[in-house]
């Protein structure tokens, strides 16, 4: 191969490499999901304030974590602050927040205990290629 054609070639390679490499550098296939936590039987969620939330991929090995609002809204994140989720089938799981004196017992939870683990709780979400907005439904402590 001639010289100058090589580097011609070499120079086309890198500039696709370039265009290739950062297209993805925004968001890295993120798709941004927004949502509602809601009492089955349609009370107030406040009490629900910064309980978190965990979306574990099915198939892929990412998760998406997110916190729930006053208003029981909340934004998944995955590799920075509200990017996002992949898209794909998640299983979920909703836990209450840490008691910040770790001398005194855990906080005492609003929701069934079964929402707390990924495999009980029967919270399952797809994320889609876009804006995604899940609304997820959970029963109260007795």
């Amino acid at each position: 191969m001639n010289p100058m054609n090589r580097f011609y070639l070499c120079l086309s390679a890198a500039g696709l490499f370039f265009i290739f490499a950062s297209a993805g550098c925004d968001n890295k296939g993120t798709a941004p999901v927004s949502g509602k936590v809601k009492f089955k039987d349609g009370s107030d969620v406040s009490v629900l304030a910064g309980y978190s939330l965990t979306f574990e991929a099915e198939g892929i090995k990412t998760s998406a974590v997110g916190e729930v609002a006053a208003d029981g809204t909340f934004k998944l994140s995955t590799y920075g602050a509200n990017d996002g989720a992949l898209p794909g089938k998640y299983r979920v799981a909703i836990l209450p927040p840490a008691n910040p004196d770790p001398d005194k017992p855990p906080t005492k939870s609003k929701i069934l205990g079964k929402y707390g683990d990924l495999r009980t709780s029967e919270l399952n979400a797809e994320i889609k290629p876009g804006r995604n907005d899940i609304e997820l439904t959970v029963e109260r402590v007795p």
